[in-house]
């Protein structure tokens, strides 16, 4: 690379990092395409056959550039952008840390991906994500947590789920963990309806982990539930007398027991697919 090439990207990599640092996500966002087009016509990419005849320095820009983008999405709640430069920084943590040291920001970012799968119920995509770690590392805050999230799931222990959302290593794994309670309500939901002709609110408060009475109603209406304010329920009119009969059937009596079984054949669909 040449030495004034190198230099005009250090010179957009310092304006992009200051913009990034006042948080200016508009700046952000136009001076992150301006950077990856000027590296990709400088051939940044390491080609010299041994690890000592590579130049470093535009790498490093390549990653801090990427580790912004990645953040930067989140920022604008955009996940698939947040995938898509996920995708790839993986070849600057693992392909090339041979010359590289290790980033500030590996861990805490893949740990984000992972809640980022977990999140959209990608449970086949997020083990073979954790299998590139070796055991000491799985142990780093950033991946115990969503480590952690998947043996919740996996135990139908959702109110930890939702205990767990104050306790997290990093802010922007609030995001994540709204979403994997949006995914685990809306199953809770879909089962309610299967499983009653009618649900108290306050049983529905807690089944649906909406603690605020207009939050939840809000939501019941947007599944088209209808409701008695009087006797204070919701009434599931969608509910078929086949679907009652299957129900009684199974003489499975505690809600809690038709949710888990229904989110089991949710997951062992995903694990065939």
């Amino acid at each position: 690379m040449a030495s004034s090439g190198l230099e005009k990207a250090v010179e957009f990599y310092k304006e992009l990092e200051a913009a990034w640092s006042k948080k200016d996500i508009k700046a952000v966002g136009k001076l992150l395409p301006k950077l990856k087009i000027h590296l990709l016509s400088l051939s940044f990419l390491p080609t010299g056959d041994k690890e000592s005849e590579m130049d470093s320095r535009p790498l490093l820009i390549a990653r801090s550039m990427l580790e912004i983008g990645a953040f930067w999405s989140l920022e604008c709640r955009d996940v698939f952008s947040f995938e898509r430069y996920v995708a790839q920084l993986k070849s600057y943590y693992f392909d090339y840390s041979g010359i590289l040291k290790e980033s500030d920001y590996m861990y805490s970012i893949l740990g984000l991906n992972l809640m980022h799968l977990l999140a959209r119920n990608r449970l086949g995509e997020f083990h073979t994500e954790l299998e590139v770690f070796p055991p000491e590392q799985l142990r780093n805050v950033y991946l115990k947590k969503p480590i952690m999230l998947e043996q919740f799931l996996m135990e139908g222990s959702y109110h930890k789920i939702y205990l767990s959302k104050e306790d997290i290593p990093d802010p922007y794994y609030s995001l994540f963990i709204v979403n994997l309670l949006n995914t685990i309500r809306d199953e809770i939901a879909k089962s309610t309806e299967k499983a009653y002709s009618s649900i108290s609110f306050s049983e529905a408060s807690r089944l649906l982990m909406i603690e605020d009475e207009a939050d939840f109603i809000k939501y019941a209406n947007e599944r088209g539930w209808s409701h008695d304010l009087n006797k204070r329920e919701f009434i599931f009119s969608n509910t078929s007398e086949q679907d009652k009969g299957e129900v009684a059937d199974t003489d499975l009596q505690s809600p809690r027991v038709i949710i888990q079984q229904c989110l089991g054949y949710a997951r062992e669909l995903e694990k065939i697919v």
